[in-house]
């Protein structure tokens, strides 16, 4: 005998399969009509023909004066919104223009959305229809698509297995081509340092999850691979190659996370919301001071107050590490907790770079990486502050460079499962439920509300309990109240029950201002990206092209 309660998790699944047969072999189903239509308000009444003719008038003129920027790129600024989907970037549009005061969010702008050349990313890898961060990365970095999961090389490498690093291609990337041309370097990250973002820029590996050599240990004990291929491959891990290796050693400023595989340590087993992490180095070995000690005229920090103070005049390069695991979210971020907000560290990172870089210009990549956690997690509010926050830094680093001899790029590197549903009203609450323009809620099949941003897999899910055996009716779901809206740990209803909500296939956009941004013009596959890169600053494969001979004799360099 199995109890209702025993019965709820696969009931519930059951249920909802059902409903899912049921609708699509069922009868076409119409557009609803909403009821009479409410009187606008004061803002949305002024959108008349003429408002749209020269609003589109402007945008014409806009759009007709552009030119080509065919300058040098002395410097490459490449911002990453990890797991930043279309979706994603037009809910945070909205949430940012209605947590300014306006009601109606559609029309509000972000930072890059001001960038004048736009594209799309398809962001499929060597062997998966939907990427993880790491292949991802590392084809924008490199120009070529790798093996999911990996980084460093091309197809050639196998996932989880040492022993194809042997005969594998390893390629260099965006860093090693741009210190290679004398630029300085660095990155930042809202992630861990040794993460799938960052790591790609640095890192040779089989398995983007060996962040430290705990990780290793536990896919021994775990069966994923035998500690005969350990001991005879001695792979090294990513946190490691960081300190050891020499694009890793070349790196002039370093800010993020992750803290704790740099140190001989013990914790609990990390994840999303907390700030422990169990990547013990079995070593024994502290490579923070190891760091250090090679580079005698860098600075170690680890709060914004040292951040903000950095002396740049006297400071040669920079470790910033400030959580032992990913960095604080932005909505947690406070004045007693003394973090860094991504703000501050893009900007700490850029002014440091241009005080450092002289005549040969630098290269920096600055992720948002909790855009991503936060959807991991169901939770697509908090993926729409820390949007926001991406949107702050981009804003303020714009202001500190000449465009024209700065590319700047920005993308993401997979998208998500988010949607925005619904027929929800311009002047609705993007966080509440599906409100119509004449104010009506809508209401789904089982009489209950439903909310605009949603997830086609996730943990939110697993809130739904069955009550008894049959079709829908038989499904309680957690329904959000009519005029409620959704706090930062609110969990959006998901379509199956996913204890990690999954990345998604869908292209993602690209923007980009300064020297060949114009490049960007359509759908390109992701490694363009780093062909872009390379040939707009004449480093890495494209170096040779006439335009960079022409350069180098005109300059003499």
């Amino acid at each position: 005998f199995t109890s209702t309660r025993d019965m709820r998790g696969p009931l519930t699944y059951l249920l909802l399969c059902g409903v899912a047969v049921g609708v699509v072999a069922g009868e076409d189903h119409q557009h609803p009509r909403p009821w009479a239509g409410k009187t606008k308000s004061g803002a949305l009444t002024e959108e008349n023909q003429d408002f749209w003719l020269q609003k589109g008038e402007d945008e014409l003129q806009e759009a007709l004066s552009l030119k080509p920027n065919t300058n040098l790129a002395k410097n490459i600024i490449l911002f990453i919104g990890d797991g930043m989907s279309l979706p994603t970037v037009t809910a945070a549009r909205v949430y940012k223009g209605q947590q300014a005061g306006n009601s109606e969010g559609n029309s509000a702008q972000l930072s890059w959305e001001k960038m004048p050349n736009v594209g799309l990313s398809k962001t499929y890898d060597a062997d998966y229809m939907v990427p993880d961060s790491a292949a991802t990365a590392f084809a924008m970095y490199s120009g070529v698509k790798t093996t999911g999961y990996t980084m460093g090389y091309d197809n050639t490498i196998d996932y989880l297995k040492p022993g194809s690093a042997l005969n594998a291609t390893p390629v260099t990337t965006i860093l090693d081509w741009a210190q290679e041309a004398g630029k300085k370097t660095g990155f930042v990250t809202t992630t861990r340092m040794s993460h799938a973002t960052p790591g790609a820029l640095y890192a040779k590996t089989v398995s983007r999850f060996w962040e430290c050599e705990n990780d290793v240990v536990v896919d021994v004990e775990d069966g994923l691979l035998t500690q005969d291929e350990v001991d005879k491959h001695k792979p090294e891990d990513i946190t490691l190659q960081l300190v050891e290796s020499e694009a890793g050693k070349k790196i002039d400023i370093m800010l993020g996370g992750g803290r704790a595989s740099w140190l001989p340590r013990e914790k609990t087993r990390w994840d999303y919301n907390t700030d422990d992490w169990n990547c013990t180095r079995w070593d024994g070995r502290n490579l923070i001071e190891e760091w250090k000690g090679n580079h005698t005229g860098g600075v170690y920090i680890e709060n914004r107050t040292e951040l903000m103070e950095m002396d740049m005049n006297n400071t040669e390069s920079v470790l910033g590490i400030f959580t032992n695991s990913y960095v604080t979210w932005d909505d947690l971020v406070n004045d007693t907790n003394d973090k860094p907000r991504l703000e501050d560290m893009a900007v700490q990172a850029v002014k440091f770079l241009q005080a450092k870089s002289g005549s040969e210009g630098y290269f920096v990549m600055i992720e948002a990486g909790r855009i991503d956690a936060a959807h991991h997690n169901g939770q697509a509010v908090r993926a729409l502050s820390e949007t926001l926050a991406f949107d702050k830094a981009v804003e303020e680093v714009l202001r500190l460079v000449d465009l024209n001899d700065t590319l700047v790029i920005l993308t993401a590197d997979h998208s998500h499962t988010m949607t925005i549903g619904g027929y929800t009203g311009r002047e609705q609450d993007i966080t509440g439920v599906v409100k119509e323009a004449d104010g009506k809620v809508d209401l789904g099949e089982d009489g209950k509300t439903f909310t605009v941003l949603s997830y086609g897999n996730g943990p939110g899910f697993m809130q739904l309990n069955g009550t008894g055996i049959g079709d829908f009716n038989f499904i309680d779901r957690d329904t959000m109240e009519e005029d409620a809206t959704a706090g930062m740990s609110y969990l959006q209803a998901s379509a199956a029950p996913v204890g990690s909500e999954t990345h998604g296939g869908d292209d993602v956009g690209i923007w980009a201002a300064g020297p060949m941004a114009h490049l960007f013009h359509g759908v390109h596959e992701q490694s363009y990206i780093g062909h872009v890169m390379s040939y707009a600053a004449c480093i890495g494969p494209q170096k040779d092209r006439q335009r960079c001979k022409e350069y180098a004799d005109a300059t003499g360099k």
